[in-house]
C-alpha cells in the first residue's frame, strides 16, 4: 500500500514538474512594446492602394501601460505611403499605421502603432543580387538602343520610328532593372512597435 501511494506522489510530481513551466509561459505577460505578431492578410506593395487595411496577429501575451493584450489579438492597420518597385533597381517599400486591436473577447482599444520596421522594403540582399546578374545584360540592351536609334536617325522613316524605338527599349531596361517587390504571406512574421493605447468608446 504504501509503494503504491508513494508512486503516485511520484506521478504526480512528475506531472506537476512538467506542465507547470508551461502553464507558466503561456500565462507569462511581456510588459516591452514590441509586439511579436504574423501577418493576418496578404501584403503585396506592387499591387497595393492607399488606405488597403493590413491586419496582424499577436503570437505571444503582453502587457502594456496595464493593458493585457493576449495571444491572438487582431492589429488593423492601413498603408499611409507606398512606392511600388522601380526601374533603377528602386526596392518597393511602404509605410504602415496601425489604429486600432481587437482583443480575443472583443475588447477594441484605440492605438497609435507601426511596424517596427518603419519603412517596409524589398530585400536589399535580393536587390543586389538581381543587380549583379541583370546589369551587365541591361547594359547589352541599352547600347543596343542606342545603335538602333543612331541607325534610325538617318533616315526620315528611321525618324519617325525613333519614339516607338525608344519606348519598346525603355520597357526593356525598366524590366531589367526593376527594383524588386516587397510580398508576404499570411503567417508571415513581424514585429509591431506600440506607442499609445487607448481604451475605444465604441
Amino acid at each position: 500500500m504504501t509503494k503504491k501511494i508513494f508512486a503516485s506522489l511520484l506521478v504526480i510530481f512528475i506531472m506537476n514538474f512538467i506542465y507547470l513551466p508551461v502553464l507558466a509561459k503561456d500565462n507569462d505577460y511581456k510588459t516591452n512594446n514590441i509586439i511579436d505578431a504574423q501577418y493576418k492578410t496578404e501584403f503585396n506593395i506592387n499591387k497595393a492602394s492607399k488606405g488597403e487595411v493590413v491586419q496582424f496577429v499577436s503570437t505571444q501575451n503582453y502587457q502594456i501601460d496595464g493593458v493585457v493584450i493576449p495571444k491572438g489579438t487582431i492589429f488593423n492597420g492601413e498603408i499611409k505611403h507606398f512606392k511600388k518597385g522601380r526601374w533603377g533597381y528602386r526596392r518597393a517599400k511602404a509605410i504602415v499605421k496601425i489604429n486600432n486591436m481587437i482583443l480575443p473577447n472583443g475588447e477594441t482599444y484605440n492605438i497609435k502603432a507601426f511596424t517596427k520596421k518603419h519603412v517596409l522594403k524589398g530585400s536589399a540582399m535580393a536587390n543586389v543580387g538581381k543587380g549583379i546578374i541583370s546589369f551587365p545584360v541591361a547594359l547589352v540592351v541599352g547600347a543596343a538602343g542606342v545603335v538602333v536609334i543612331i541607325v534610325e536617325a538617318v533616315s526620315i522613316a528611321g525618324i519617325i520610328a525613333i519614339g516607338p524605338t525608344t519606348y519598346a527599349f525603355g520597357r526593356i531596361m525598366g524590366g531589367l532593372t526593376h527594383g524588386v517587390n516587397y510580398k508576404k504571406h499570411e503567417g508571415d512574421e513581424i514585429q509591431l512597435k506600440i506607442k499609445t493605447i487607448k481604451h475605444s468608446s465604441i
